[in-house]
Order: C-alpha cells, then sequence, then structure tokens
C-alpha cells in the first residue's frame, strides 16, 4: 500500500547538483549540507542512480563511527592489502579513482562525510582538488568534521548546498507519492507540523499512522483525524533521550506536552526550574523572549507525542489538573486561553466545572471547533448547567447532525412558552436545511402565527420564512421577506444569517446584484464573532458563491473565498470540507479544473468523514460532475452526478437547475449529447417558470457550450431582462453560434474571458475555429485553434464537446454524435442501438468522418477527437 522512500519536493536541490556536477562555478562536485534525516543521503543517492541509468559508473563511500578510528576506513572495500604505512594506499586510491574518470565519466558519492578518518578525508580532499574526479559529498550540520572536507566547500573546490526541511507543499507532495493518492490538506499541514518538514520523520510516521489504522481512505483522499501513532521505529528516530530523563525532568517534558507554549513563570510554579535549565540544555525545551515574557515550549513537536505514548493517563491527568489551577490565577488573554484552560480541567482529575465548560464551548463555537464545543456542551450538560441544552442543541444543528438536533429542539421549542419561539424557529431552520424536510418546516412556522408575538419573534420567523421560500425557489417572496426580516434590526447573529443566506439565495437567482456584494460583507463581518453564526460562515460563503456564478461576479467570489480562507488561525475539519469545497468551486468557474477536482475530492471525504447529510453534499457531487466531464473523464463525472441524484431532497427545488446541468454534463461526457441538451432545456423550461432568470440563462450557455442554439430568441430576451455582462456574453455566443460567425464567437469568448471564466472561453474559441473553417477562412480558423488550446492547457487540459470537434475538418451533427460515442469505448453495435440506426449506417458515418478528420481507423479518430482542435498529429 505504501511506496518506499520516495523523493519528492526536491526538483530544485537537484537542478543545482546537476549544474555543480556539470562544472558551473568552476566547482567539480557539492557538498550536501543538512541536519539528521532531511534527507541527504537520499538526495545523494538518486544523484548516483541517475548517473547509471545513462551509463557512469559510479563509487558510493561511507563514513561511519566504528571506521573512523582507522587509517583509511571508509575506503577498506577498496584496498586490497593493510600496509603499515597507509600512505602508498594514500596514493593508490587516488591514482586509481583518478584513472577511471580517465576511462569515462565517473561519480563518487561520499556519505556522512563528517565521520571521516583524516586519511579518508584527505582522499577526498586530493580527488576534489585534481579537478578530475566529481563528486557528492553529505554533510550533518553543526557536527565536528575533519578540516579537510571544511576545505571541499571553503576553499571553492564543491559548492555547498544547504538542504532545508521540506516545505509544508513539498512534504505533501512525498507523502502522496508514499500513499500513491491524495492526502487532505489538514493532514499533510499535520504531517509537516509535527516533523518540522524532516523527510525521514515524515516518511515514518506517516507508515505509522496507516498500520495503526488512524489514517484512512475516504472517499478517495487519504485522511488522518485522531491521536497519533507512536511506533518503537519513530521513537528510535527521535527519542532515545528521553528514556533516559529523571523524573523531575521528565515533569517538565510532560507538562509542556500538555499545555504549550507555557509562560516560564508560570511553568516554575508546577517543575524545579533547575529542571527546565537541565531540559533546555539537552535541547529538549527551548526558552524564547516573546512579548517582554520568557516562553517555553517542546524543542520537537515529536516530544510531546513520545511522552503522552508512553505514560499513564492518571499521571498526566493529575499535570493537567495543575496547569489548570495554575492558568485559572490570573484572567485568560483570550477565547483561545479560555478553551484550553478548559480542556485542560475536563481532561484532569478536577471536579467538573459547568459554567466553564458552557462559556468554552460558546469559545469553541466561534473557534469553528465544533465537535470539541459538543463535548464541552455536553460535560455541561452532564455537570446540570441548565442552560447547556440549548448551546448543544444550536452546535449540533451547525454540525449537520440534523436527527439529533431535531430531538433537542423539539424538546425545548414545545408550546407557546417564553422562550419556546426562538427554538422552533431554529427547529424550523433545521427541518428546512439540515433534513431538507421543507413541509415540516412549514407546519412548524404556521403554528408559531397562532402564539403571540414581539416584533423581534415575528421577523426571526419571517427570516425562517424567507429561507423556506428560497428553498422552494419562490425567489420574488423570499428576497421581500428576508429584507423585511434584516431592515428590522432585531435578528439574534443566528436569524440575521438565515435572513442574508435567502437575500443571497433569491438575488443570485433573479439577476440583482446592486447590494448582493455589501449583504455578503455584513453577513461575514456578523458571523466572524458570533458563537451562534461563526460556523455559518461557509454555509453562506458557498451561498453566495453560487450567486456570484450565476451573475458573473467570478473575481467577487475569488475575494470572498480568500477572505474566508485567512479568517481563522486554524481551520478544523468540517469547517475545511466546507472551506475546500468554496475552494474547488471558485476554481472550478475560473477554470482551473485539475485544481478544482482535487480540492472538491478532500471535501466530499470531509462529508464522508463527518456524516454530514446538508447541502454540502449534493453541491460538492455537482460541482465534481462538471469538473471531471470537463476533463473528458466520463464515468468519474457519472459517479458523481448519480451520487448527487441520490442526495437531493425533494423539497429542495432550488437546487433542480444545478442538479439537470451537472446531470448534463456527465451525459455529454459520456458521449450522449443529444440527452445533455435535453435535460438542460427542460430545467430551462422550469427556470422560466419559477421566475429564476439567471438559472435558465446557465442552461442555455452549457446547451451552447455543446454546440446547441436553440435559445437564441430566449436568451436575447434574458439578456435584456437582466443587465449583466454575463447575459451579454451568452447572448453574443448563441446568436453567433447559431449563423457560425466566427468573428462574433471570438468576441464571446473574449467576454467569457473579461467575466473570468476560462473553460468556456476555450470551449467558445474553438466553436470559433470550427464556423472559420466552415466557412474556408482557414488562417483566422487556425488561430481561433490556437487560442482555444492555450485556454484548454491553462485550464488543465480540457477534454468537452467542442474541444474534441476537429477544427480543420468539422464534422456533421450525426458524425460528430458518433465520434463522441467512440471516445467514450462504445461499440459500433452498442452505437446503432443508442442511436436507433443500424450497424451499416455507423460504419458508413464513421468512415466518412475518418475522411473528413484525415483519420485510417476508428481509433485514430477517437484519438483525433481527443487532442481537440488542430493539435499536432
Amino acid at each position: 500500500m505504501i511506496g518506499g522512500d520516495p523523493l519528492a519536493g526536491r526538483d530544485g536541490e537537484l537542478a543545482t547538483i546537476r549544474r555543480a556536477l556539470g562544472g558551473g562555478n568552476n566547482t567539480s562536485g557539492v557538498v550536501i549540507v543538512g541536519s539528521a534525516g532531511v534527507g541527504k543521503t537520499r538526495l545523494a543517492r538518486e544523484v548516483l542512480s541517475r548517473a547509471e541509468s545513462v551509463g557512469e559508473r559510479t563509487n558510493w563511500i561511507v563514513g561511519t563511527e566504528s571506521a573512523r578510528a582507522l587509517p583509511l576506513g571508509a575506503f577498506t572495500a577498496m584496498i586490497s592489502d593493510t600496509l603499515a604505512d597507509p600512505l602508498p594506499n594514500v596514493r593508490y586510491l587516488i591514482n586509481s579513482l583518478v584513472a577511471q574518470q580517465r576511462k569515462g565519466r565517473i561519480l563518487i558519492g561520499v556519505d556522512d562525510a563528517h565521520l571521516l578518518d583524516g586519511l579518508s578525508a584527505h582522499v577526498v580532499h586530493q580527488l576534489a582538488q585534481s579537478r578530475t574526479a566529481r563528486l557528492v559529498v553529505t554533510l550533518r550540520s553543526g557536527a565536528e568534521e575533519p578540516d579537510a572536507i571544511t576545505a571541499l566547500w571553503k576553499d571553492g573546490l564543491l559548492a555547498r548546498l544547504d538542504l532545508e526541511p521540506l516545505s509544508a507543499d513539498a512534504a505533501r507532495d512525498m507523502i502522496e507519492t508514499m500513499l500513491g493518492g491524495t492526502v487532505d490538506a489538514r493532514s499533510a499541514r499535520r504531517f509537516w507540523e509535527l516533523t518540522g518538514g524532516n523527510a525521514l520523520f515524515a516518511q515514518q510516521l506517516v507508515k505509522d499512522q496507516v498500520a495503526a489504522g488512524r489514517m484512512r481512505l475516504t472517499a478517495g483522499v487519504w485522511m488522518w483525524d485522531g491521536d497519533v501513532a507512536v511506533s518503537q521505529s519513530i521513537s528510535d528516530m527521535v527519542g532515545r533521550q528521553l528514556r533516559e530523563l529523571t523524573a523531575d525532568v521528565a515533569l517538565v517534558v510532560d507538562t509542556l506536552s500538555q499545555c504549550e507554549p507555557l509562560a516560564v513563570d508560570a511553568l516554575c510554579d508546577l517543575v524545579g526550574p533547575s529542571d527546565l535549565e537541565t531540559a533546555e540544555q539537552l535541547r529538549l525545551v527551548t526558552v524564547e523572549r516573546s512579548g517582554g515574557e520568557l516562553m517555553a515550549r517542546l524543542a520537537h513537536p515529536l516530544f510531546g507525542e513520545l511522552r503522552r505514548a508512553g505514560v499513564g493517563e492518571m499521571y498526566l491527568s493529575r499535570i493537567r489538573g495543575r496547569l489548570a489551577q495554575r492558568l485559572a490565577k490570573k484572567p485568560d488573554d483570550d477565547i483561545q486561553a479560555t478553551v484550553r484552560r478548559a480542556l485542560l480541567t475536563l481532561e484532569s482529575d478536577l471536579p467538573p466545572d459547568p459554567r466553564l465548560y458552557l462559556q468554552a464551548a460558546q469559545h469553541a463555537m466561534t473557534l469553528l471547533d465544533l465537535e470539541l464545543a459538543d463535548r464541552f456542551a455536553t460535560a455541561a450538560h452532564a455537570a446540570g448547567d441548565p442552560e447547556a441544552l440549548a448551546v448543544r442543541a444550536v452546535n449540533l444543528l451547525l454540525l449537520g447532525r440534523g436527527g439529533e438536533a431535531e430531538a433537542v429542539l423539539r424538546s425545548i421549542a414545545a408550546g407557546c412558552s417564553e422562550g419556546a419561539h426562538q427554538w422552533a424557529t431554529m427547529r424550523a431552520a433545521n427541518l428546512t436545511w439540515m433534513l431538507g424536510r421543507c413541509s415540516e418546516a412549514s407546519a412548524v412556522l404556521a403554528e408559531l402565527k397562532t402564539c403571540p408575538e414581539t416584533p423581534a419573534e415575528k421577523y426571526a420567523r419571517i427570516a425562517v420564512e424567507a429561507c423556506l421560500e428560497a428553498a422552494s425557489a419562490r425567489c420574488a417572496v423570499a428576497e421581500q421577506k428576508s429584507r423585511a426580516a434584516l431592515d428590522s434590526g432585531q435578528l439574534t447573529d443566528y436569524h440575521a444569517m438565515m435572513a442574508a443566506v435567502a437575500l443571497t439565495m433569491s438575488m443570485g437567482a433573479l439577476g440583482r446584484t446592486d447590494d448582493l456584494t455589501a449583504v455578503a460583507g455584513a453577513a461575514l463581518d456578523r458571523a466572524t464573532t458570533s458563537f451562534q453564526a461563526s460556523h455559518m460562515r461557509f454555509w453562506f460563503g458557498s451561498v453566495y458563491a453560487r450567486a456570484c456564478r450565476l451573475t458573473g461576479r467570478i473575481e467577487e467570489c475569488a475575494a470572498m473565498v480568500a477572505r474566508l480562507a485567512g479568517s481563522a488561525r486554524e481551520i478544523p475539519s468540517l469547517a475545511y470540507a466546507n472551506l475546500a469545497f468554496l475552494m474547488g468551486l471558485v476554481e472550478l468557474i475560473r477554470g482551473d479544473v485539475r485544481t478544482s477536482v482535487k480540492l472538491l475530492h478532500e471535501a466530499l471525504a470531509g462529508v464522508e468523514r463527518h456524516g454530514v447529510t446538508t447541502g454540502l453534499r449534493p453541491a460538492t457531487c455537482f460541482a465534481l460532475a462538471e469538473a471531471h466531464a470537463k476533463l473528458g473523464e466520463g464515468e468519474a463525472a457519472e459517479e458523481a452526478s448519480a451520487a448527487a441524484q441520490s442526495c437531493v431532497p425533494e423539497d429542495y427545488l432550488y437546487m433542480q437547475t444545478a442538479q439537470s446541468v451537472a446531470a448534463g454534463w456527465a451525459l455529454a461526457a459520456n458521449g450522449c449529447l443529444r440527452e445533455a441538451v435535453t435535460t438542460v432545456d427542460e430545467a430551462a423550461v422550469l427556470a422560466r417558470r419559477r421566475n429564476q432568470p439567471t438559472h435558465e440563462l446557465l442552461c442555455y450557455q452549457v446547451a451552447a457550450q455543446w454546440g446547441d442554439a436553440s435559445g437564441t430568441a430566449r436568451v436575447r430576451e434574458l439578456a435584456q431582462q437582466i443587465d449583466l455582462p454575463l447575459a451579454k456574453a451568452v447572448a453574443r455566443h448563441t446568436e453567433s453560434l447559431a449563423v457560425h460567425d466566427g468573428d462574433g464567437l471570438l468576441e464571446a469568448s473574449d467576454a467569457y474571458l473579461a467575466i473570468g471564466d476560462r473553460a468556456t472561453a476555450a470551449d467558445v474559441a474553438a466553436q470559433a475555429a470550427v464556423a472559420y473553417t466552415r466557412k474556408q477562412e482557414r488562417k483566422h480558423g487556425l488561430k481561433a485553434a490556437a487560442i482555444a488550446k492555450e485556454l484548454s492547457d491553462a485550464c488543465g487540459g480540457l477534454c468537452t464537446p467542442a474541444l474534441r470537434v476537429p477544427a480543420s475538418q468539422p464534422l456533421t451533427g450525426r458524425q460528430r454524435e458518433i465520434v463522441e460515442l467512440i471516445v467514450v469505448g462504445l461499440s459500433n453495435r452498442e452505437i446503432a442501438k443508442r442511436l436507433v440506426m443500424s450497424v451499416r449506417s455507423v460504419e458508413g458515418h464513421i468512415y466518412r468522418a475518418c475522411q473528413r478528420v484525415g483519420a485510417s481507423s476508428r481509433e485514430e479518430l477517437a484519438s483525433i477527437a481527443r487532442r481537440g482542435p488542430d493539435a499536432p498529429r
């Protein structure tokens, strides 16, 4: 399952070594300097391996502690006999290796040169000085080394390459190479932070987590949640000295393993100052000044994991309790400090503190850690706090655990008693958004009307009613109600977010964008500081992103996603699933389709990991179906579309357009263009009936991307109805496609590009190439095809129906339909059955299509179609 010893993230270093070995800067090799485990040996071995692969001879010499006491100890395998006087052997070794170089290129690797004895180091130095031998030498930074080795780089004989730990991106590349698949970003970041970018440690830690079942493949993505599994191998690599500590020094490490960084004055109230000094001298702890205060932390993150794995829980519980009591002696600096103190208390031998737990639950919700908030709220409720159940209900709602939230909310919202109104509206919101049971939500809200309401309660109900209207595709009513609720100024943070969601959905569907950005900004400002609404920023973000896409505001969408990504210091797992979806969606609508697929699969893995039943699951599947389809991955597109179809609640009328478009893309990717166009045409009719002009426009846009211009007249009406650059671009696109106007199609392509939609711009440029060729304007056709190819490459290599049409010899409609089915792998008999025609007729169309594009076989015809317009053969 796990590949061995990958080399990733070191392309720049390999290029530097190649230049040095090629004589760059008048050197004949390189000294690779770095800390233990950083990858020096692996890099050097890779250089020698590549040399061997092209026929060069190599020698590998290793310095060891045991051979260091022997003269020429590193070269004993190359010496036939040991003389009392080693100097003849020195001359022999140098002459022998230089002679080998004269016979042909030879590369000498010297590993751990800091462990060479003096004479071995002298031989290496002489070889470098001769300028005839090429060397790759590794050296541990900070170690005592022979003068002759130091001189290699100080005197400019060899170039020096300081090998730094892997960057976060390089570490992720390495881990994905090991596992042979995608690793979610949070897991990769965790490995990098725990190992400090040390390649050796990271490799072993990955193997340990997989072996222990802590890291699992979920929805095609490797995810690591939970504690760290510590094996003997990683313990031997990192923590040998931890086994030899006195009890007092171990207490220093164990205390910091539970809470770091920690102020030195607080730490010294719990451990002996002299023991802290000893731990610092042993390089187990670092002490640094920060803001006028000395702060202590562990010297390596793995030290804490190793100690936690090797000591008892009762011992650690006692340490946590003492820490919590010490931290409580002064006010918490921020909400994170309160959460930290509460967690220490919760996991200690101290008696429960329900008020602290409840406060920490609210703070954890603000910090987006809903799972931790649920632990605190549950503990507070168990300890007897009467307010804890209500806080837990809100948290369960945000977690997407709709069934549990419904049970709690139903119990505390019963009747018309004081305070019950707020929980009833939250229950209706939960029924709508988490459970997809809109009719039940409507009944709850209708019952509320029969109870006396304060103005604040009335507008809270109206805000949730607006959501119900939006979910049911009654956009104009949703807009009216949500604006009234927001304008009242009497909404709680939660209900204000509900109203903002409904308003943004309705504005996006109606094509009204005057205050769309202002509404979004106000909602996100409110969410950032509210425990009730903090996590809703990501849900709101997805609603806003959809509205931006429908109205062609792609850069505004990208700016919002960037804001959300930077809105918190840490993004916990469920929040990251939402954020990964948003980042994947924005890359999809901008046209970076391959990046989009990776991010969307991360989002789907998070959905699976947390059992999410909200709209995040189908929305992710919609986007994946489109992204895979645009890359020509028909099977994956069909799978994603089917997954979406299975999880969209019947009452979610607002999702039906997206569902149809996703299904259409999956059909198009599998060669069923006629069915794809029919699917979105039917969705356009439905959207028109429901007064969703931007939904209708989207349907006509994708139909035009697949070559259908039958909606031209209606698109012109829509462009007049909704005054948006996107509507004008779609109108220009369909009108030009209908009359095979190459100039008009290129103008439409430019209009899409100006909006920020590179993928659609590529499709329309490809259609322009075909239109020019049809009118015998070959020069213009080649130019348009080149534009389409450039845009397609920028999107990660698109393989859409438009880009599969050969520009040089355009096919008839029937020929194109058959070629699409050939591309997805159907036999002639299967094509005949699909299109209700004879096999002989199919063969005739294939023969004529081959003549048009210059193909000599069915397979070559499919290959030409896959390569796209005017691609070199």
